[in-house]
């Protein structure tokens, strides 16, 4: 720090503090029904600002690697700005990963029982289900309310085929008065979504064997690698040379407009009306497979750039005779190529969801090819060190 810094006026100092914590996040939450349902009946008990609360029908836990702010940690001064920046604070489980010696397969840290500090109009949540809707997405979000001073709660929500078809799309009832007035507020005040089409295709690409149709064997390079650190930067235009890689931008998940078009049903069933529609837009990332691979610092992304392109090439051999019948050698790339390929980006992307097309034909299908050529991803870069 600064030798000086404490002799600067008050006001400047927390100045600086909110703009060093003035950072985007995006936050995956799994919601799943409690392991030990508390006592009280639901929605008869009140947390610290005196709200009433669901109670027990639900544990929260978000999956993650440096997520809270280090200002909470560096002295009083910092810590009351982070507190105060961060305002809603959520009982929450927080699962970290540890660190895996390479060549071991890896697991997630213990979970460990933790407020959860989060800023409505900054962080971004994903939140993913394993229970009914009403108990564990329909009670968080009403407690995400009941925890914000403001009144505010949710304002910016990500959703993947887990939380919005096996969750959302699901929801038929919601017997708390409270939790229903929460939950239609909610959707109704939203001013981003971000539909998450991550998954473990794209960029390594064999469609032949993939089922992926018409896109032969190529590597993607421009495609991001997702990290497990919820910060990022974002920037308006991926600065690389992507253009050639948008022809062929994959996801292995459903058709995210199959999402866009359950969330319209959702609206309309529980006569939900927004004065602001929000702002759409759908996340691609190559999600890495293994706990043992996770990215999180340069190190870790090394590591696993190296073991990308090892079995890359490993694959290739195993598939001598398809590969040189498709793309005329093997490997596909050599090393002229591979100097001129785009250099990689730890984050991920996010095009406007109207640029995956209309909201019609076949867009329930599983494993699907995009050719986004038409525009230019904004790039989300992911904060490690």
């Amino acid at each position: 720090m600064f030798s000086r810094f404490t002799l600067l006026p008050a006001e400047l100092r927390l100045h600086i503090w909110i703009c060093s914590l003035e950072k985007h996040r995006l936050l995956e939450v799994w919601l799943d029904p409690p392991t030990d349902p508390g006592k009280a009946p639901p929605y008869s008990t009140t947390n610290a600002l005196n709200k009433l609360i669901s109670g027990g029908s639900y544990t929260a836990t978000v999956q993650a690697v440096h997520l809270n702010s280090k200002l909470l940690r560096v002295n009083r001064e910092s810590r009351k700005a982070a507190l105060s920046f961060y305002r809603v604070h959520i009982p929450c489980y927080l699962q970290a990963f540890r660190e895996i010696p390479r060549g071991l397969q890896g697991k997630p840290a213990k979970r460990a029982k933790e407020p959860l500090y989060f800023n409505p109009e900054y962080d971004f949540m994903q939140l993913r289900t394993r229970g009914p809707a009403e108990f564990t997405f329909v009670d968080f979000i009403h407690d995400l309310k009941a925890y914000d001073p403001q009144n505010v709660g949710l304002l910016n929500l990500a959703l993947a085929v887990n939380g919005m078809n096996a969750g959302l799309h699901m929801l038929v009832n919601i017997s708390q008065p409270s939790a229903k007035a929460a939950f239609v507020k909610t959707l109704s005040q939203l001013q981003e979504i971000i539909w998450v089409a991550q998954s473990y295709c794209g960029r390594a690409i064999m469609g032949p064997l993939e089922d992926f149709h018409g896109v032969g064997v190529q590597f993607n390079h421009s495609m991001p690698i997702k990290a497990i650190t919820p910060s990022f930067d974002l920037l308006r235009h991926d600065p690389r040379s992507v253009e050639s890689d948008l022809k062929y931008v994959l996801t292995g998940t459903i058709d995210p407009r199959q999402m866009r078009v359950d969330w319209q049903e959702l609206l309309t069933k529980w006569d939900i009306r927004q004065a602001q529609p929000p702002r759409e837009r759908v996340l691609f990332a190559y999600r890495v497979p293994s706990y043992s691979q996770q990215v999180y610092d340069i190190k870790t992304a090394e590591s696993f750039l190296r073991a990308e392109e090892e079995n890359w090439l490993r694959s290739q051999q195993q598939f001598h005779q398809m590969i040189l019948k498709l793309a005329g050698k093997v490997p596909v790339e050599g090393p002229e190529e591979l100097a001129q390929a785009v250099r990689p980006a730890v984050g991920f992307w996010l095009f406007p969801a109207e640029a995956l097309g209309a909201l019609e034909g076949d867009v329930g299908r599983v494993k699907k090819v995009f050719d986004m050529t038409g525009y230019w991803p904004e790039l989300a870069l992911s904060k490690i060190s």
